[in-house]
């Protein structure tokens, strides 16, 4: 399994203060965050990150504090949840180095204690 995503975040209005230099500053503090392409014509972001050090989810809560704000459409928010819920599940993937919705040793472990 690649630790490498890519994604395109909408958004639906660009940071009133500041400019594209600015705005790729401020993101590029996200740990993780290898490439980044904002594209204010067409209103998205292009976002390539390494899962293990960063998810979609902060990269999104880093646009958000420097100005974005984001579509909200039903689909848009739907698509965003379900990145974040696959990702959440890689990571810990990455953790416990197997399926962590499958490790059936460590749910009876658990359940002895």
């Amino acid at each position: 399994m690649t630790a490498n995503k890519h994604h395109h975040i909408k958004f639906k209005k660009a940071p009133s203060s500041g400019g594209m230099d600015e705005w790729k500053t401020s993101l590029q503090k996200c740990k993780g965050l290898t490439n980044l392409r904002i594209d204010v014509e067409t209103m998205d972001l292009f976002a390539e990150y390494d899962l293990q050090n960063c998810r979609e989810e902060d990269i999104e809560r880093c646009m958000v504090e420097i100005g974005f704000v984001l579509e909200d459409s039903l689909m848009e928010r739907f698509k965003r949840g379900w990145v974040h819920f696959t990702e959440e599940n890689e990571q810990a993937e990455f953790k416990h180095k197997a399926a962590a919705c499958c490790d059936m040793t460590e749910i009876e472990e658990k359940r002895k204690k």
